[in-house]
């Protein structure tokens, strides 16, 4: 692999929208981690902190101007992303316990004083959505999502992260299950708390709507698997990258892997802004179903954002941490350049 591989940059045909809040939890965030993310070292909090993870739910909620809101959002953030980097590797039926007892404790269980520190992040979530006037059905929403990140989603990616020998998934099982495992799913529920407004239920399940969040989904699988290259093309085992998988299924170079994942998700996009354009009618919830695939268009362009100018550290080597069960040797150096196409 030589170094003149091209990532183009995600772009979408709605604006980016800055956020008022954007660093506004980066001090909250580190004391977060020193008091409940003990478990993963005191070497995986040190590289966690400069991943500025909290500015994920400002970037991608950047209508929203209150701390007290936007609080339990970015707590959500940290605590499903560690959760995912922490038990990536871990056998599924260990898995299938931690993914009952999250439930559990979103749904209203506080956690053991004994239990794992992310649980109380969980529990101080639930209570500060609950404070600032969030419905019980939303809470619903968010713990079932929740759970299904992790059984529908980790769960069917433990058999690749395990094999052996790199095995590819085919592309529409990959995104059958990544669509779970990328977390947009209960990423996508904050943008409830973040405009005051929690969707009703029937209009969050019409298909449309449905639609419209499988779609916020599939464009941050592309979105971040191209973020995630650079840190993942010499990992020996790694295979759950679409570039990956297109290049293994139709026999085709990296640059045509990243040609036809690019044109993929600028697909996505268009659909999503031409469903936005052409809603159905929704009587007197209209505007508010308007608005909530509004926010998912925000949500989509101010992930990319964060990408590309949060300053983050999250792809860089050494910037994850060592799952449970895994190998420090996880962690590669990049021996070549791969240059961001402006």
């Amino acid at each position: 692999m030589k170094g003149e591989l091209i990532l183009p940059q995600c772009r979408y045909p709605w604006p980016t929208i800055p956020s008022p809040i954007a660093n506004a939890f980066d001090d909250e965030e580190k004391a977060w981690y020193d008091n409940d993310y003990i478990f993963i070292s005191e070497e995986g909090i040190k590289r966690c902190k400069p991943q500025f993870l909290s500015r994920v739910a400002t970037y991608m909620n950047p209508t929203c101007d209150s701390m007290d809101r936007m609080r339990p959002c970015a707590r959500l953030m940290i605590y499903i992303t560690i959760f995912d980097d922490f038990f990536g590797m871990t056998p599924a039926n260990e898995l299938k316990i931690m993914a009952d007892r999250v439930y559990e404790v979103m749904m209203g269980q506080d956690p053991h004083e004994d239990e794992i520190g992310i649980l109380r992040q969980m529990a101080a979530a639930r209570k500060e959505w609950l404070a600032n006037g969030m419905p019980q059905y939303w809470i619903d929403r968010v713990s079932i999502n929740f759970y299904e990140f992790i059984m529908y989603g980790m769960m069917e990616e433990i058999p690749f992260k395990q094999a052996e020998n790199r095995t590819y998934p085919l592309l529409a099982h990959y995104l059958s299950f990544r669509k779970y495992s990328i977390g947009m799913w209960p990423y996508g529920d904050l943008i409830d708390p973040s405009v005051n407004y929690a969707l009703p239920v029937h209009i969050y399940n019409h298909p449309i709507i449905q639609r419209c969040r499988e779609l916020l989904s599939l464009i941050i699988v592309i979105q971040n698997d191209f973020a995630s290259l650079k840190k993942e093309i010499e990992i020996d085992h790694e295979c759950l990258n679409i570039i990956f998988i297109l290049r293994h299924q139709y026999k085709i170079s990296y640059q045509e892997a990243c040609t036809e994942a690019m044109k993929l998700h600028d697909a996505y996009a268009q659909e999503l802004d031409d469903l936005h354009q052409s809603l159905p009618d929704f009587g007197s919830f209209q505007e508010e179903a308007y608005n909530h695939v509004y926010h998912i268009k925000l949500q989509i362009s101010g992930c990319a954002d964060w990408y590309y100018n949060s300053g983050t550290s999250r792809y860089e080597h050494k910037a994850f941490i060592v799952p449970q069960y895994g190998r420090e040797g996880d962690d590669i150096i990049i021996p070549h350049s791969i240059f961001i196409k402006e």
